[in-house]
């Protein structure tokens, strides 16, 4: 047996992955069982893309099939439990034909977790601009399986500059454990849970620690284009502030071609450990 049989064999099935960013119909909720992949406590980035799933089963067929996701502002209301039922109610905004705006709520036992808010919208053309990423190397060639159905490759922050601050804190090659079906939803979803995969990068004095101490509050995505979330992705993340007991972060997600996909800002409650 060669080594990346016994990885693919240790490998969780990405049929676990898909169950947990479907959602079914509840009378007028929609609902999903988030997965204990990191214990008991619910990880938001699970919350965002549950959300995120919700948000798209709950479109009308009549709008265009080409409007997508493009952007979501959340804020977490208060912690859940992985393994128990959610469910999300999705009321509209604003109903356009090229943009509409959703509010989403995720709620267990009655209890609300998540507030969001997101726009779908229609591609046009105009211009194309980004700027460049820093620096990560690429993903391996045989990848070791996370506790997730995924992979995650971690690179570690860039070196100090002189005066000892990073351009990053943080940089993960992220990829699903095998290949997904062709829906774009479903790969927005897992972008969603990919966008709070932050480590320790908002918290650039203590990179060596644990993630004990930070407790996300507000979450924010822009869809920047499609992207596969089966084919490797670099997130790079880097902190701007800590002050008064928060922090604030900004993401970016990039094709292995270096395209960049989705952008991420967050801000979190900073507790100091020891």
């Amino acid at each position: 047996m060669t080594e990346r049989d016994a990885i693919e064999q240790a490998e969780p099935s990405v049929d676990e992955l898909v169950a947990a960013f479907t959602v079914r119909r509840e009378h007028d909720r929609w609902a999903a069982v988030p997965p204990a992949w990191f214990g008991g406590g619910l990880f938001g980035g699970t919350l965002i893309g549950q959300a995120v799933a919700a948000a798209c089963a709950a479109q009308s067929p009549e709008h265009p099939p080409e409007r997508r996701m493009h952007s979501l502002h959340a804020y977490f209301l208060r912690p859940g439990r992985a393994g128990e039922d959610v469910s999300f109610t999705v009321e509209p905004l604003k109903e356009g034909r090229t943009l509409s705006l959703y509010t989403v709520a995720a709620w267990q036992d009655e209890r609300q977790l998540l507030s969001m808010t997101c726009s779908f919208a229609v591609d046009t053309d105009g211009y194309e601009y980004q700027l460049p990423p820093v620096e990560a190397g690429e993903p391996p060639a045989v990848a070791v399986p996370d506790r997730w159905p995924g992979h995650v490759e971690r690179m570690g922050p860039t070196p100090p500059d002189q005066d000892g601050t990073m351009r990053s804190t943080a940089r993960n090659w992220l990829r699903t454990a095998g290949r997904l079906p062709d829906d774009p939803a479903l790969h927005a979803s897992v972008i969603g849970y990919y966008s709070d995969i932050t480590s320790t990068g908002g918290r650039p004095l203590h990179l060596e620690g644990n993630v004990d101490g930070l407790i996300s509050l507000d979450h924010a995505v822009w869809f920047h284009r499609p992207a596969r979330v089966d084919e490797w992705l670099l997130f790079d993340v880097h902190s701007l502030i800590n002050a008064g007991g928060r922090g604030v972060l900004r993401g970016a997600l990039y094709t292995r071609d270096r395209t960049l996909v989705a952008s991420v800002a967050q801000e979190m409650i900073i507790r100091p450990v020891g």
